[in-house]
């Protein structure tokens, strides 16, 4: 868990760690910190049976994440393709109400695709969605 001053830090944290793996999907989570307002970045497991192609986060890791900050996103790299989220990545953000964060390795270009119904903060996920 990393602590960043600015949305701009944070986002480059997330591809930096993204481009440490070329061979499966990188995940994690992007919150803020309202106690001394900073965002959080943590990076979580890739739990998926098939990790090049699909990321699987252990939901006590997420529960334990959120129950500290104000979660922003679902963070996940793609291998391969661009940073459109896929099917799959909507369906899931849908699902969980949660905004994903989808970097490309590939473009090196970030996706924020934010959910009918959010849990997130929506000023706070605007204010990094301007930065891209």
């Amino acid at each position: 868990m990393k602590k960043f001053n600015t949305a701009k830090a944070a986002l480059e944290h997330i591809k930096i760690l993204c481009n440490k793996n070329l061979r499966y999907e990188i995940c994690g989570f992007l919150g803020y910190n309202m106690e001394d307002n900073t965002f959080i970045v943590q990076e979580a497991e890739n739990a998926a049976d098939n990790p090049q192609v699909f990321f699987l986060v252990d939901p006590l890791e997420y529960l334990l994440f959120k129950e500290k900050y104000s979660i922003l996103a679902l963070y996940h790299s793609h291998i391969t393709g661009d940073e459109e989220p896929s099917e799959f990545d909507m369906e899931m953000s849908e699902n969980s109400c949660l905004p994903f964060l989808v970097f490309s390795l590939n473009t090196q270009k970030v996706h924020i695709y934010e959910p009918q119904n959010s849990d997130s903060d929506v000023n706070t996920l605007e204010r990094i969605k301007a930065l891209l």
